[in-house]
């Protein structure tokens, strides 16, 4: 009766393990799979968005700009709570 008890225990032991090292190894090939074409996070870290470049006149004022995206660099503090509170709502409907 003992050695039955502790076959069965053994085998589901035995099934657990399996079922956990197979998991591990699906969710590793997940990962591989969709991270190939990622950048590294070193590049990621060192990221500069293009910008305007502008030519001013003597005087200080703007001439020109040139650009192939219009992007403006402004701090995360010069952005208005209401329109951050904006973007969060249209991009989480639960907000």
């Amino acid at each position: 009766m003992i050695r039955f008890v502790l076959g069965i225990i053994g085998s589901i032991f035995s099934n657990i393990t399996l079922a956990v090292f197979f998991g591990a190894v699906s969710l590793g090939g997940v990962f591989w799979v969709y991270s190939d074409g990622l950048p590294s996070h070193e590049s990621l870290a060192q990221y500069a968005p293009p910008t305007i470049s502008r030519i001013y006149s003597g005087e200080g004022r703007i001439i020109d700009e040139f650009a192939q995206e219009r992007r403006l660099f402004v701090p995360s503090e010069d952005i208005p709570t209401l329109v951050k509170d904006a973007f969060i709502s249209a991009e989480d409907k639960n907000f």
